[in-house]
């Protein structure tokens, strides 16, 4: 098959190698589509891969076409996502469902080989069905839309909220495309860069801005861009008794000052944080995401911007770590 191997850091090629073979409780899926995700870049560019050579991509949808186990050729044929965490079910959190926070997880992309790729294998229990409706590149998208629900359902807006977005890439993006949908009534975004803006009132920002100047208070802000100084500002707008979101990885070291974290405690704000996505049989935000997307509650189809093949893809990525041009989710087809 061929794949993108991340040969060391920075060297990522095209190569023909080995198609794998699915083992016992393992779906060998044919991709379809897949995502290239931020975090995807510091892996490649940033020495962050847990081992060399890796084939990354933890986002994405396909074709199951063989299984290991006799008794799971019902996948076979079905069109499927892929949760890419693979909790180790021994631990206590997975005792109690919450693969999320396993202790001993691995993942697909980046603790074992992922998605950039014509095929790839995944663990059976890790699939999800994906409805008619619902195209491939919107399946390759179920990742990021299921982590973004997540982090909404942690922090429990109220309908009629005002709610800021601090970054308006793809995560930003998803995050106020489900807090309207969960019924704010004012939601206002802030970016340095001014060509996002078209996109978010496109999906239903009610504003979008830059950063710098006076901003009105809100109930809910959500930081989604990783800069400390989004975080900061996060921290300022939010009026007494508020809520902070967590999402943004943030790259560099982070420093509060006494009176930043006295603003905390004296307006008793709400700070939380969030990691993936709940995966669950009763609660899986998979599943709920999933739903919307084939009742047509919503899409994930504007967040696309570049749709590019398997050949086109080294130089490709190489120019977004570079920031030679605008984008907001890119589609690999193999």
């Amino acid at each position: 098959m061929k794949a993108l191997v991340l040969e060391e850091k920075g060297v990522l090629s095209l190569r023909e190698i080995q198609t794998p073979s699915p083992r016992e409780g393992e779906a060998l899926i044919r991709v379809r589509a897949a995502g290239i995700c931020g975090s995807d870049l510091p892996r490649i560019f940033g020495g962050q891969a847990y081992f060399y050579p890796l084939i990354p991509g933890h986002e994405f949808s396909g074709e199951v076409v063989e299984v290991g186990k006799k008794e799971d050729e019902g996948w076979i044929g079905k069109r499927v996502t892929v949760y890419p965490l693979i909790p180790c079910r021994n631990c206590k959190y997975c005792e109690v469902g919450q693969y999320e926070l396993c202790d001993n997880y691995g993942y697909l992309g980046s603790r074992q080989n992922g998605g950039f790729a014509e095929f790839v294998v995944a663990p059976i229990e890790n699939l999800i069905p994906l409805p008619s409706r619902v195209s491939w590149e919107e399946g390759a998208l179920s990742e990021p839309g299921a982590v973004t629900l997540h982090a909404l359902r942690r922090v429990h807006p109220e309908m009629g909220d005002k709610v800021a977005v601090f970054g308006l890439g793809p995560i930003g993006l998803l995050c106020g495309i489900w807090a309207k949908l969960g019924g704010a009534r004012m939601l206002t975004g802030y970016d340095v860069d001014e060509q996002k803006f078209p996109l978010a009132h496109a999906l239903g920002f009610d504003l979008a801005l830059s950063p710098v100047g006076e901003k009105e208070e809100v109930d809910l802000a959500i930081e989604a861009s990783g800069s400390s100084r989004a975080l900061l500002d996060a921290l300022g707008i939010v009026r007494k008794k508020g809520k902070v979101l967590l999402v943004g990885n943030q790259e560099r070291d982070v420093t509060l000052k006494p009176q930043e974290i006295g603003m905390v405690l004296r307006r008793e704000l709400t700070v939380v944080g969030t990691w993936n996505s709940d995966f669950s049989f009763l609660n899986s935000d998979w599943k709920r995401l999933l739903e919307l997307e084939e009742r047509e509650k919503v899409s994930l189809s504007p967040l696309i911007s570049h749709r590019i093949s398997l050949k086109e893809a080294p130089s490709f990525i190489l120019e977004m770590q570079q920031k030679h041009f605008p984008y907001t989710k890119v589609i690999i087809e193999p």
